[in-house]
């Protein structure tokens, strides 16, 4: 027999507010690092880029008390965006737990059944009885269908506060939310536009930044702000906003970002997300030229950033990892004499191995690295963390030394985007 269901209103939101969101994620196992909780990360993004302003989140147990406490805590905010605990064992209790939450209690739902059924038969298994009891949902809720798993997803209301159920595996998560859950939200609420923008800059601290842009940053309207967000070899900028007026929103971050840009152009090498290797391989494609890569201390980092772009073939020849001496010698044409009076880590070798490779392959360009990632190895004049980088070019070769600090990973990761944003700048050059 079909059940009946709690029918709700979407009754639009009219006050000047932001809609705020807090995301709870359940599991023991995201607790103890069994899982990379990268659901939390994803809903977050996505309410936010659709204008619901995200709070907090919360990381808790598979335990009633954790969970019951979550939603108590959450109550204050418009949505609360909950992932995990819906499966068919025995620690799944998160629809035991709204139940007592919301006052109410499991009752079987058809349109459920007739889901988990047809995955059951496009699976080509048979149903088990323990399948089957996903089927109940609590009374209280609109059930909402997931078309990719059999764990249901259920919207209640308590208060002003909507509470979204959904699994926790993020492939049923994500296309549930995005495909049923987000139209929802986007009905009931009257949200106010979010943009943002994302400047990638490279070759520069994150202090000699803001000193840059500190007058700027200072007069930005206040419906907008700015975000230092330093990584490896590089510091993103975003700067972001909402407005109700979109129109303004976006005419006002352009014109923010372009103020912004014309302070540090030589040091912004793209715009949101893109990574330093994209950058230099635009730039190949557009200038059509070619490059290679001689990789001591970097083990082929660079060659692997750069591969990973799809039409990279295009522009990039080939690498030569040249992590032991005589393949230097012998494949780079290093000189060995060179290598014994100035080591290997050094300007000397450095700019051999990337005149090398590019005769070697045959390219307009190259870049090489050698140095001493570590965390041993170090002398007195090569401490760890030293590494010589060089860029051959048609007319020349050009390089640097750098010390990146103690950490291997650290050092290897900077020394890779340190070369492709000296190989950048030698692009540049080009009409």
């Amino acid at each position: 027999m079909q059940p009946e269901f709690l029918v709700f209103d979407f009754i639009m939101k009219t006050n000047n507010d932001f809609v705020k969101a807090k995301i709870i994620s359940i599991g023991d196992e995201l607790l103890i690092g069994q899982v990379v909780n990268t659901n939390a990360s994803w809903l977050g993004n996505k309410l936010t880029t659709n204008g619901i302003q995200v709070v907090s989140t919360l990381t808790i147990g598979d335990g009633e008390k954790d969970i019951l406490d979550a939603l108590t805590a959450c109550s204050d905010v418009d949505v609360v965006a909950i992932t995990g605990g819906l499966g068919p064992t025995a620690d799944d209790i998160t629809k035991p737990t709204m139940c007592k939450y919301f006052d109410t209690e499991l009752e079987f739902c058809q349109d459920a059944y007739d889901n988990i059924m047809s995955i059951f038969k496009l699976r080509g298994y048979p149903m088990s009885k323990r399948n089957e009891g996903q089927a109940y949902i609590p009374k209280a809720c609109k059930y909402i269908p997931n078309r990719y798993g059999t764990a249901p997803c259920m919207w209640f209301e308590k208060g002003k506060t909507v509470y979204v159920s959904m699994p926790g595996v993020p492939f049923e998560m994500k296309n549930v939310f995005e495909k049923e859950i987000l139209p929802m939200l986007l009905e009931h609420f009257k949200v106010t536009p979010y943009l943002s923008k994302v400047v990638m800059t490279t070759g520069v601290g994150e202090s000699f930044l803001a000193d840059k842009i500190k007058d700027w940053e200072e007069a930005l309207p206040d419906f907008l702000s700015l975000a230092y967000l330093p990584q490896y070899g590089m510091v993103k900028l975003r700067l972001d906003g909402r407005h109700p007026d979109r129109d303004l929103l976006q005419e006002t971050l352009d014109n923010e970002i372009d103020k912004l840009v014309s302070l540090i152009g030589d040091h912004v090498f793209g715009y949101d997300e893109i990574s330093i290797a994209e950058a230099v391989f635009k730039l190949l494609k557009t200038k059509g030229k070619t490059v290679a890569s001689a990789e001591s201390c970097t083990g082929g980092t660079i060659a692997k950033m750069i591969t990973s772009i799809p039409g990279s073939s295009a522009v990039f020849k080939g690498t030569v990892v040249s992590y032991a001496t005589e393949v230097k010698e012998n494949v780079l044409n290093v000189s060995h004499l060179d290598v014994e009076k100035y080591t290997v880590v050094s300007k000397q070798v450095v700019e051999q191995m990337a005149a090398g490779v590019r005769n070697l392959l045959k390219t307009d360009y190259a870049v090489a690295t050698t140095g001493v990632a570590g965390p041993d190895g170090g002398t007195e004049l090569t401490p760890v963390g030293t590494v010589w980088i060089a860029v051959a070019t048609p007319d020349g070769v050009v390089s640097k030394i750098n010390n990146f600090g103690k950490d291997r990973g650290n050092n290897i990761e900077r020394a890779s985007i340190t070369a492709l944003e000296m190989l950048r700048q030698e692009l540049k050059k080009l009409n």
